[in-house]
Formats: structure tokens, sequence, C-alpha cells
């Protein structure tokens, strides 16, 4: 987990399910601005869409629910809050 509190203010927050949990721990990925960071929950109190990239190196396609314009906080526990800039 991480050790402190974390702000970021970011262009594009894109969230998705992250396929290797294991169902009941860090169970989203979340790419803010293209870092990723793996995260325990997310409180989403801004405006959404989604979105659909193609990921070249794994030759597929990814959905996600995304964020534009945001500030997103991550807690220590890695409960993450997404609200607009």
């Amino acid at each position: 987990m991480l050790s402190k509190m974390t702000t970021k203010q970011v262009a594009l927050a894109r969230i998705r399910f992250n396929t290797e949990s294991n169902g009941r721990d860090l169970c989203w990925r979340l790419v803010l601005d293209g870092e990723e960071i793996i995260v325990e929950s997310i409180n989403i109190q801004a405006p959404v869409f989604t979105s659909r990239d193609w990921m070249e190196p794994i030759n597929t396609f990814k959905h996600h629910i995304s964020v534009a314009n945001c500030q997103v906080e991550i807690d220590e526990s890695g409960n993450a809050l997404i609200t607009p800039m």
C-alpha cells in the first residue's frame, strides 16, 4: 500500500478492473495520465464517460470508466477519491 496520502491533478483518469486481483483486494487499476496505480476502492464524485483504448503490447482493446480534468486523492489504505478540478 501507499505510505501516505497522494494527491494528483490529472487531465485523464481511466479506471478498470484489475484482472490480476483475487477479487477481494486491490481490485482496481487507476491510469492517471498514463501512470498506473493499483487501488483498493474508488469513489468518483465527478462526471464520467466510457472510453476504449487499443493496447498494442497485448493486441486488444481495454474499456474504462474515465474522468477528465480531475483531482485524485489516494490514502494510505489504497482508497481513491476522484473529484473535479
